[in-house]
This record gives structure tokens, sequence and C-alpha cells, in this order.
């Protein structure tokens, strides 16, 4: 399953880049999470790893996180690998104007088991979680 989904920052391309890589900020606008762990490589660099755990209805949920592209601050590659399958964000940021950036999501999963069924059933609400944190994104960069 693939998909891509945008929206407008109201700031500079160097404000929008330097609160996507703040590993403070990002429990700002990733609703649910409770802590990363760094498990290797230098944070924030191509290679790294960690652990997001995020609380979802009462339940722990861990997701592995590998950075496999940094091209900041324009792009980063991210591969995600949890119990529902893998998956790959790109997440680009095009600069519109000195005051306006566009952020670009471009998604790809690999779904495994009874997952697979039920991505292809509900693309769309996969699509709206991404959009959610880039929303909570937007607020947190502009707020």
């Amino acid at each position: 399953m693939n998909y891509t989904v945008s929206n407008t920052i109201n700031a500079s391309l160097e404000d929008v880049a330097a609160k996507f890589l703040d590993p403070d900020g990002v429990k700002s606008w990733m609703e649910g999470l409770e802590r990363i762990e760094h498990i290797s490589g230098t944070p924030g660099e191509v290679g790294a790893k960690s652990d997001f755990y995020f609380i979802n209805k009462g339940k722990e949920m861990k997701i592995s996180e590998t950075i496999l592209e940094r091209d900041m601050p324009n792009q980063m590659k991210f591969g995600y690998q949890s119990p529902m399958g893998y998956n790959e964000v790109e997440m680009m940021f095009e600069k519109v104007d000195d005051s306006t950036v566009k952020q670009i999501n471009n998604s790809y999963f690999e779904l495994k088991g009874f997952m697979k069924v039920f991505g292809f059933l509900f693309k769309g609400m996969f699509k709206k979680q991404s959009m959610k944190f880039m929303v909570a994104f937007k607020a947190y960069v502009e707020g």
C-alpha cells in the first residue's frame, strides 16, 4: 500500500527542519508517544536505530525506527518495523517562499497477516493518521 499526503506550514524551511530534528519536540506532535529509546548509531543520522513506545487504547506498542536517508533540510526517510508489518516514510520539505514550506509524506506499507486485508479495506484510515501527525507538527512549528 502506498499513499502521499501533504500540507503547508507557515514558517521558514530552517525553522521547520530544526523543529523536525528536535528529539524533545516529537512528543508535542506525535500523539500517544510515551518515550523513545535510542538503540544504536548516531542519533538523527543514517543508520541510527530507535524504539518508539506508544500507548494506544491502554496498551503499549513498540515501533522500531531506522533512519534510511537524510538530506536535511529537504528530506528524511525512515523505516519502521512493528507487529503490523514494515512501513517506510519519506518526509519531504519544499520551500515555497521565505515563510512557507510544503510538507509531503510519502508512505509505503508491507502489512502482515490479517493486516493485509485491513490495510486494503481501510487505506483511508492510514492516510488520516499520517495527516493527523502532520497537522499536529504544523501546529507545533507555527505555535
